[in-house]
């Protein structure tokens, strides 16, 4: 249950980083965001050990999940939006507001898990069921290297407002 909880919390970083590199009209950005593709493509290609030929067949396809689950996460990303937005403006937020909310993360869930599903038996037709493995893994771990550096560079940032 844990694992599962931390995987989903590692994918929804993963999905939001996608959408803080690509700001439209923003080239730093951009350059951000494939520096962070091309980061992620090598570590997980590494431990999985993938080939040319299944590196070919295989991101493809991950990176079409990657973004059917970014755009799934959209209304999720907007409410919490207006959620941080009123907080902050320190406005009232409604029972019925949380109540949607809390039950379109459910949702998501379900249909994230259908995805999932899906997209297995599609990674599962172009490399063996261990570099699947091999890639769940790998995903978990450089999404916990990407939110060390994340909090690490927070962290240097607020040093150096102190100094």
């Amino acid at each position: 249950m844990k694992k599962g909880l931390l995987l989903t919390v590692i994918l929804c970083f993963v999905s939001a980083n996608f959408a803080l590199f690509a700001q439209p009209g923003d080239k730093d950005g951009k350059k951000k965001f494939e520096k962070f593709k091309a980061e992620r493509v090598e570590f997980i290609s590494k431990i999985m050990e993938l080939t040319d030929d299944e590196k070919t067949a295989f991101w493809p396809i991950c990176d079409e999940l990657q973004m059917k689950k970014f755009e799934l996460n959209k209304q999720l990303r907007d409410e919490m939006r207006e959620i941080h937005k009123a907080k902050k403006d320190k406005e009232k937020i409604t029972e019925a507001k949380y109540k949607k909310i809390i039950e379109l993360k459910a949702q998501l869930k379900l249909k994230e898990a259908q995805l999932e599903q899906e997209y297995l038996a599609k990674f599962l037709k172009v490399v063996s069921a261990e570099k699947v493995f091999l890639y769940q893994s790998a995903e978990n771990q450089f999404g916990r290297k990407m939110f060390g550096n994340q909090k690490n560079q927070k962290n240097q940032k607020n040093q150096k407002k102190k100094n």
